[in-house]
């Protein structure tokens, strides 16, 4: 009735209808606070209104398309280089390597630069990779330079590559504290680490900093079974390198990682202790195997 009568005609009409007999005054003036109180619930911000959800708090799709776009256009470009340099033109000068590689870090780490998230994840996300994408042609750069104008050995390549990238990621990483950002940061840092050091230096540290790692991811379900590959690959590389370090640091991620695992997993059994028995007793027969291919003498 209030959608098509003025609060004056109403008034009008419920007085002619008391008038001539049809109501009463009193159900004249229930119908009056009835009019009203359904007047301020169509009022927005009212108590009783169904709230309704601004225009800006509509999920927004737009973001999500932006970021599918970025990545495919990203990832065709790459591909699209990489069968340039391989297939299209397979004598490709050094120069044009270059400057592909130049190319593609200015182009990528611009377009990441000039990017407005507005605070939605997908764009931040897109900005992330195509920063890492610029981070992965500065290292394509230096790798080209380093090898083939300057040209150094493979070592010396992978140091000049990583020395370079490394604070460029550093500085990305600093500025947004994305995840990929510092995944390439610490990639690089360990590239230089890795490459500045003496061989058997080098797997010594790395061993140390990935047992520290998969201790760390232990709070979680997935960390456990990092954990446990992470034990199998040392002691797997200890054996195939023959290094006795690694191996001895396998043994100890053994120590660290099987009882915490058992314990968690198989609470109040024998089976922690058991099975560091067993891995006690195969380094034991690793250890036997080593020292006897060590003294064997070599074919001639």
């Amino acid at each position: 009735m209030s959608g098509s009568l003025s609060r004056s005609d109403l008034d009008e009409l419920l007085g002619r209808w008391v008038a001539e007999g049809w109501i009463e005054a009193g159900q004249a003036d229930r119908i009056r606070a009835g009019e009203d109180a359904r007047a301020e619930a169509s009022v927005p911000g009212q108590p009783g209104q169904a709230s309704v959800p601004a225009p800006a708090e509509v999920p927004r799709r737009v973001p999500l398309v932006v970021e599918a776009l970025g990545y495919l256009g990203g990832l065709l470009a790459i591909v699209a280089a990489v069968v340039v340099v391989s297939q299209v033109w397979p004598g490709i000068p050094t120069g044009a390597e270059l400057a592909f590689a130049a190319a593609g870090a200015v182009a990528l780490g611009a377009v990441a630069a000039m990017m407005r998230t507005g605070g939605a994840p997908a764009l931040a996300r897109l900005r992330s990779a195509l920063w890492l994408m610029s981070t992965a042609c500065v290292v394509a750069f230096m790798g080209v330079l380093a090898a083939q104008v300057w040209d150094f050995s493979p070592a010396v390549t992978a140091l000049v590559a990583g020395g370079v990238a490394t604070p460029y990621a550093a500085l990305l990483w600093w500025r947004t504290r994305a995840p990929l950002q510092q995944v390439a940061t610490f990639a690089g840092a360990a590239t230089v680490v890795g490459t500045g050091v003496p061989r058997t230096t080098g797997y010594l540290a790395a061993a140390i900093g990935l047992l520290i790692g998969a201790q760390m991811t232990m709070q979680e379900a997935a960390g456990h079974l990092l954990a446990v590959a992470t034990v199998v690959g040392l002691l797997t590389a200890g054996v195939v390198l023959r290094q006795v370090w690694v191996l001895a640091l396998g043994a100890l991620g053994v120590i660290l990682v099987v009882p915490q695992t058992a314990a968690r997993y198989l609470p109040q059994s024998v089976a922690a202790p058991l099975a560091v028995f067993c891995v006690g007793l195969s380094l034991l027969g690793v250890a036997l195997w080593l020292a006897r291919a060590r003294k064997a003498p070599k074919a001639r």
